[in-house]
This record gives C-alpha cells, structure tokens and sequence, in this order.
C-alpha cells in the first residue's frame, strides 16, 4: 500500500472508530491507562495497515487489538505492583565499609579484565545475558545463532573465567570459600 494511501485509510480508520475504542477502553480501565491504550490501539493499525480490514470488519478488528492492549497493560501493572511490594517487603541492606567496597572494586576490575581476555564471542554473549539481562533466547536472535550456540558459547566463557578468577575467594554463604576451593 502507498504511503499517501496508507494514511487515508489509517486516518478515515481512526475518524470512525476512534470514539469506539476509547469507550470501550474507559470501560476497562482508568481515564490515562485508556488514552494511552487508544494511542497504541492506533499506532499498531499503522504499523500493520496491510492487515487492517476494510469496512464493516475494521472496528471488530480494533476491538481485538486494543483487548491485546489492555491485556498487555494490566501484566505491566501487575508486575509493577508485584515488584513494588517486593521491594517494599526487604529490609534495607547496610553500606558496606570502606574495606568491602574496596574489595568489591577490585573483584570488579579482575572479572572486567578476565571477560576482555575472552574471545569475542564468547565476550558478547557473557555481557548481553549478564550484564544487559537479555534470556539467552533473545541473545540468539540478535547474534543470529540457535540457542544451542548461545548456550555453549555460555558455558564455554564461564569455564574460562572460572579458570582466570578462580584465585578469589567469593563468599558464597557456606564459610566464605568459593566452589573451586571447597573442592581442593
């Protein structure tokens, strides 16, 4: 569909229908939550004109998608008010003294300098599922490789690091010996 097409059809669309879909999201959640599912409900009939059905199938069309919406908006809520509890339920930790913050620092340093020592594949899947959190699913579909991949590639860092690092003594909650050391 052509740009300037794609336009009209998405602005008649939202002439229509957009009184519709935001009753029908006021009926379902708050006055803001509803805005917002509205906006959304819109843009992603932009993003996928090509799906949008013609008159009369285009309002029970937006119906599904802003359900998805507002589906999608009460997990975020959910999860936020479950994380806020959760955060609310743990007592504050203590600041570490000058000692332990020192020690922390150069733990830090060590394992930053034995991860730039890996090769960089390896060094790209520690620092996606590590440090920026991604599942190793997702770490496979941005490098482009099976998952399978992802995960030796995984293990095959760790064994390395533990190699490089395995000379600290990291308190594991068991007398402050880490596994390497127990074993020996």
């Amino acid at each position: 569909m052509a740009t300037s097409e794609a336009r009209t059809t998405i602005e008649l669309a939202y002439a229509d229908h957009v009184r519709e879909i935001l009753a029908y999201c006021l009926r379902r959640t708050g006055q803001p939550e509803a805005h917002d599912a509205v906006a959304e409900v819109f843009a992603i009939a932009w993003r996928k004109i090509s799906e949008l059905p013609e008159e009369p199938e285009t309002l029970p069309w937006l119906y599904g998608v802003a359900a998805n919406v507002l589906k999608n908006q009460s997990r975020s809520s959910n999860r936020t008010r479950n994380l806020r509890v959760k955060i609310g339920s743990q007592a504050p930790e203590r600041d570490p003294g000058p000692e332990t913050q020192a020690i922390d620092r150069a733990i830090h340093t060590e394992v930053v300098q034995a991860i730039s020592y890996l090769k960089p594949k390896y060094r790209d899947v520690i620092r996606l599922v590590e440090w920026e959190g991604l599942s190793r699913t997702d770490v496979a579909e941005i490098l482009g490789i099976s998952r399978a991949a992802v995960d030796q590639r995984f293990h095959r860092a760790y064994q390395q690091l533990a190699r490089r690092l395995n000379h600290l003594v990291l308190d594991d909650g068991e007398g402050g010996k880490s596994a390497t050391q127990r074993s020996t």
